[in-house]
């Protein structure tokens, strides 16, 4: 017991306080596996200080985080989009479908829409030509098909697919009684894809070579609204109060279109 209490009495006692100047313990810095921990010693104090370069790694690891997590969050906010998008093309061509069964008109979806008339009795669509012989009428029933086949990929969501072959459809029948809708759904699924400038190009096509087609007030609203996306407001207000004040089935959204944006 002796030899213990004298070991003991022995041992050097520790002062770590900062104002001690005797019996100063020696700091051991954080091992090297943590450099935003590393410090330096003083070897004249014995105390630890700070290390700039650790600091500044430490802080470039936490951007770097940063930026991770908001590049994260950008794609997940072009998937929504994208989805967003998608859904309200579909959600269009159902109520355009609806909308067309419900007022006579020709539906979207494959009847043709020559010969319909609005509420006035006026006749607005392409009239119906009655095919001279048997060849014809099996012309027309192809470009029928094809139209029906065209649609029903874009309603499914494949609209690489429905661009296709609508782009086919128009080289076969540039002056068919689809043609129209035809070029009206190609700027909707540029759209769709986020290609502006190209759904630019069909609303105009639309209504440059069908002025006479019921899809041109459509046409003419969904291209008011491309101009603004382009930043082009003074077309884009033309057009929308065009729209607006046609009485015409979009007339609702352009009015609602330029009470949000104008």
């Amino acid at each position: 017991m002796a030899a213990v209490s004298t070991s003991y009495a022995q041992a050097p006692v520790v002062d770590l306080s900062s104002g001690s100047t005797t019996n100063r313990g020696i700091a051991t810095p954080p091992p090297s596996s943590y450099p935003q921990l590393a410090s330096r010693v003083d070897s004249s104090s014995g105390r630890l200080q700070a290390n700039p370069q650790a600091d500044a790694y430490y802080q470039m690891q936490i951007l770097q985080q940063e930026v991770q997590e908001l590049r994260g969050a950008v794609e997940e906010l072009r998937h929504e989009v994208k989805r967003l998008r998608q859904q309200r093309t579909e959600d269009y061509m159902d109520l355009d479908r609806r909308i067309s069964k419900l007022s006579g008109t020709a539906p979207a979806t494959g009847a043709p829409e020559s010969g319909v008339t609005d509420a006035e009795g006026a006749g607005v669509g392409v009239q119906p030509q009655t095919p001279a012989n048997g060849g014809a009428a099996a012309a027309s029933e192809n470009e029928k098909d094809r139209y029906q086949a065209s649609f029903d990929l874009a309603r499914n969501g494949d609209y690489a697919g429905a661009s296709k072959a609508f782009k086919s459809l128009l080289e076969d029948f540039p002056n068919g009684q689809y043609a129209p809708n035809a070029s009206y759904w190609l700027g909707e699924i540029a759209l769709v894809q986020g290609n502006v400038e190209e759904a630019r190009t069909w609303f105009v096509s639309l209504l440059d070579n069908y002025p006479n087609s019921n899809k041109v007030w459509d046409g003419r609203y969904k291209l008011g609204t491309v101009y603004h996306q382009l930043g082009d407001n003074a077309k884009a207000k033309e057009l929308l109060q065009q729209v607006a004040s046609s009485g015409e089935r979009a007339s609702g959204l352009a009015k609602q279109y330029l009470k949000e944006n104008f």
